[in-house]
Formats: C-alpha cells, sequence, structure tokens
C-alpha cells in the first residue's frame, strides 16, 4: 500500500470538504461568487509556477490542451455546486455532489486502463460504498429549516456538478499522462476557468457595478475558497499520480463527511440529536468505502 498516497488523498478529503464553508459567510450571487473564487485560484497557482519554473508557461503541447480544457468543465461543476448549496445547505448538496464518486472510478478503470494495476471489485464497491455514505447522511435534512431539505432545483444541480466533475477528472489525468507537472496544471487550469468565469458573469448577470461595489470581505472569503479548492486539487493531482484516479476519486469524494461536520457545528443544519444513528450509519458506511478502496489497489 502506498501510505504516501492515501495520505494525499487523505489530506485532498479535507481541503475539499472545506472548500465551500466559507461560501456560507457571504451574500453574493452565484456567478458572482464563482468569479472572486477564480481569482483567489489564479493568484494561488500563478505565485507558485512562477516560483518553481521561473516562467509562465513552462510546458507545451498536448498537456497544456488538455489542462485548458479542464477550467470550463470544472467551472461548471462548481457553479451548479454552489447553485445548489444556496438552495439546500452544505448538508444536503455534498452528498448528491459526490455520487460523482462512482463515475470517476469507472473513468479510471476503463478509460485508463487502471484495472491492471487495481482491483476492480474492490473499487467499484468501495466507491459505491463512499456514495451509500452520502446518501444516508444527505437524510439528515430538517424538513421544516429553511434550506436544509431536498429541492427539485437543488437536487438537479447537485447531479449536474457530479457528472461534470467526473468529466474534468478525465483531462486532468490525460494531462499528466502527457506530461505535465502538478503546479502548471493546476495553474493552466485556473486560467481557463477565468475567461469562462468571466463570460459567464456578462452573459447571464450583467451586473459589473454590482460585484464591483460588493464589500471586500465578501470577495475575501470567496477568494479563501479558491485557495482551500488549489490545495485540494495539487494533493488530489499527487494521489492520482501514486494510486491512480479509480481510487483517489472517490475517496477523495469521502469530503462529505468534513463538509456536514461544518454544516453541522458552525451552521446548525442538522440536529445532531435526532440524526445521531442516521450520521453513525453514514459514518460506518463511508469508512468501509474507505477500507475496500484502501484494499483495491494491487
Amino acid at each position: 500500500m502506498d501510505l504516501i498516497g492515501y495520505g494525499l488523498a487523505t489530506l485532498a478529503l479535507v481541503f475539499f470538504g472545506l472548500y465551500m464553508v466559507p461560501r456560507k459567510l457571504t451574500g453574493f450571487g452565484d456567478r458572482p461568487f464563482v468569479l472572486s473564487m477564480t481569482l483567489g485560484i489564479v493568484l494561488s497557482t500563478t505565485l507558485p509556477l512562477l516560483l518553481v519554473h521561473h516562467t509562465l508557461l513552462p510546458a507545451r503541447g498536448p498537456g497544456v490542451w488538455l489542462a485548458l480544457a479542464c477550467g470550463p468543465l470544472w467551472y461548471l461543476g462548481v457553479l451548479l455546486y454552489s447553485i445548489s448549496v444556496s438552495e439546500m445547505g452544505l448538508t444536503l448538496s455534498t452528498p448528491i455532489k459526490n455520487t460523482t464518486a462512482v463515475l470517476g472510478t469507472l473513468a479510471g478503470l476503463i478509460v485508463f486502463a487502471e484495472w491492471r494495476e487495481t482491483r476492480p471489485v474492490e473499487a467499484l464497491v468501495g466507491s459505491v460504498l463512499v456514495v451509500a455514505s452520502a446518501v444516508i447522511i444527505g437524510r439528515t435534512g430538517e424538513n421544516d429549516c429553511r434550506r436544509s431539505c431536498l429541492t427539485l432545483k437543488g437536487t438537479g444541480a447537485a447531479i449536474g456538478a457530479a457528472v461534470c466533475f467526473a468529466a474534468y477528472a478525465v483531462p486532468l489525468k490525460a494531462a499528466q499522462r502527457a506530461g505535465l507537472d502538478t503546479v502548471t496544471l493546476v495553474a493552466v487550469t485556473g486560467w481557463s476557468i477565468l475567461p469562462t468565469a468571466l463570460l459567464a458573469l456578462a452573459v447571464m448577470d450583467r451586473d459589473w457595478r454590482g460585484w464591483w461595489r460588493t464589500p471586500l470581505r465578501e470577495h475575501g472569503w470567496a477568494a479563501v475558497c479558491g485557495v482551500l479548492w488549489v490545495l485540494g486539487t495539487v494533493t488530489m493531482a499527487e494521489a492520482i499520480r501514486r494510486i491512480g484516479l479509480a481510487i483517489t476519486w472517490p475517496f477523495t469524494n469521502l469530503n462529505t463527511i468534513v463538509t456536514v461536520a461544518c454544516g453541522i457545528l458552525l451552521f446548525h443544519e442538522v440536529s445532531v440529536r435526532k440524526f445521531w444513528k442516521v450520521l453513525l450509519l453514514g459514518l460506518a458506511t463511508g469508512i468501509a468505502g474507505v477500507a475496500l478502496l484502501g484494499l483495491a489497489r494491487l
């Protein structure tokens, strides 16, 4: 077992569980929020790129184009996720979005032939258990609380985010195989997110004055989301290099536990007294899934 790889995946799990938490501290609309988040991404990836490579574009070739393809897919995924969080809250949105775990495992096993170094049955069952954990925990929403019960809009947005996130993992892994290092990969992805975010705001909102006049504190929290996402993506990308996409993707999507813990402790989205049995069952199911993922790597 590659302990470093699983350690990196665990770090990614924590960062991905935290990166949307500051969203709850802002009053932004969804597209203006993602634009400010993207600025945090660009700043926190470009500076390390200059420090490491002393140039803004240290690589050429197909890897760069694949990294550029990651940005629009990621943007659409995070925009849909943000819409879902605004509609239903962290506790319900994240478990549904994390059904991307099975899609990512299938992509790793089939598209990149990771079945050669991975036990596919254990990987698939483990990813299904991660999804089951998310679904179980998602049943803890209060029916009488604002933004803590399922809605059609919120559920549809979360499912769309799951598909987009799984789709963006494919060019990410392909860019790695093309020889792109992680610092360059994440920086180029961030650059391609920025024009996508600008175009979406220009076409769908057209409220540049509102975005510009938003208090600096709001932009700051959105940028913090971006920095946390960068930390999660860097550690996830390095984990993918070591233990593969089929294992890393569902492993990191166990971030539901971290996000729900924040939803409970910080925002009181769930009554622990009422749902403690459901929460424990979801936690146990998730741990079982991770155990299988650990056994799946040959």
